[in-house]
């Protein structure tokens, strides 16, 4: 009885949320009008152009440039029946407006203008595409010639996972050795300084300036193939990288064991990615890291702090974390901030500047089917 009033009760909280919420609108700007991050002028929208509104409070309409929330004047615009765009996209290139651009429709230098942005003015983009970026322009897809912005390249963050000598299936996380030599020879060759997660944190914090071409190199989950493979092409490399294991899975079959880790921590530093919590709850499709306690989360990241200490020995100690998925919660972040760690990557693609949010850091995916331009262009923000 007491777990059928319980429902009854969580029905009348929820029911009025989902009645109460609106569906995204679309609006049609029936005067060109002045675009607004807080009290900056960033952008214009044309008349005639149509964007999809993310929410709208008293005197504006908000919606999303790139990744950033935005604002125009509700005066200047009228609701319209068409479908709404899509306000989300991964934007990894961070650059800054040259002059006063122009957002085009299409790819080409015929394409119709549909706004502008101010110059200086800092935006995220998508990857090129031949001349062009494309740029998420109030829920329509605009594109920006390379020429009119300057690329902030900021720090990569290359994300790996496992190695192999040949491929027998077509999971693209798993990187042939001979990729992963190949990739390393060109960080040498290009003058490129490998740099650990404290040195990239006081980075951030402004405490340290850094190489200009500074790279992060991290691993995933813990996989045998990195004390095997990836550390003697390291060390030949005069490399350093990052480590985040799932302490549970140490000295499983295909994983690293106690003694591989203190005989590659010359190397390696080793960092969490959690104890047991690296799974999805099956009845919420979130990661654990997203649906389970405050509590819960902090003795799970706790006992994988734990785990690597004991290992290494006094005085190392974990202080950064990456997220099984990619996904967090506030609490998560709380829990991490608890038991010490200080910085942490999601699976979200681009490269690291300062004024990212320190406990949700991007990083760039390194898969088997990149060529090696690809990898050069992911060091390079672009």
């Amino acid at each position: 009885m007491k777990k059928v009033i319980y429902f009854i009760v969580l029905l009348l909280f929820i029911a009025p949320a989902t009645i109460q919420a609106k569906s995204p609108l679309t609006v049609s700007i029936t005067e060109t009008t002045p675009v607004y991050k807080e009290a900056q002028k960033v952008a214009v929208f044309n008349k005639g152009t149509s964007h999809t509104i993310l929410k709208e409070s008293d005197r504006y309409y908000h919606t999303v440039i790139g990744n950033e929330e935005v604002k125009f004047s509700k005066k200047r615009a009228k609701v319209k029946k068409d479908t709404p765009g899509s306000l989300k996209g991964a934007h990894p290139v961070k650059a800054t407006t040259i002059k006063r651009v122009s957002i085009l429709h299409s790819p080409s230098k015929q394409g119709k203008e549909i706004g502008q942005l101010q110059p200086n003015t800092t935006i995220d983009l998508q990857r090129a595409k031949g001349d062009y970026y494309p740029i998420n322009f109030g829920g329509k897809t605009g594109y920006i010639h390379k020429n009119d912005v300057h690329v902030d390249a900021g720090i990569p963050v290359l994300m790996y996972h496992d190695l192999t000598k040949v491929k027998t299936d077509d999971n693209v996380s798993v990187l042939e050795i001979s990729k992963f030599e190949e990739q390393m020879r060109y960080l040498k060759k290009n003058g490129w300084t490998t740099i650990t997660t404290e040195q990239l944190e006081l980075w951030l914090r402004r405490q340290l300036e850094l190489p200009k071409k500074s790279v992060l190199i991290t691993f995933d989950d813990g996989y045998e193939s990195i004390t095997e493979f990836a550390y003697p092409i390291l060390k030949q490399n005069g490399f350093q990288a990052t480590s985040f294991l799932i302490t549970s899975r140490i000295g499983r079959p295909g994983m690293v064991s106690a003694e591989s880790i203190q005989a590659t921590a010359d190397v390696f530093e080793y960092q969490s990615h959690t104890h047991r919590f690296h799974m999805f709850n099956s009845l919420t499709n979130l990661s654990f890291l997203q649906s389970e306690s405050y509590f819960a989360i902090m003795m799970d990241l706790k006992e994988a702090n734990d785990t690597i200490e004991d290992i290494l020995g006094s005085p190392y100690k974990v202080t950064a974390h990456a997220y099984p998925y990619g996904k967090y919660s506030i609490d998560a972040i709380n829990a991490l901030q608890d038991v010490g760690i200080s910085i942490a990557f999601t699976i979200d693609e681009g490269n690291v500047h300062r004024g990212d949010p320190i406990m949700s850091l991007q990083r760039q995916r390194v898969h088997s089917s990149m060529s090696l331009t690809d990898f050069a262009n992911k060091l390079n923000g672009k």
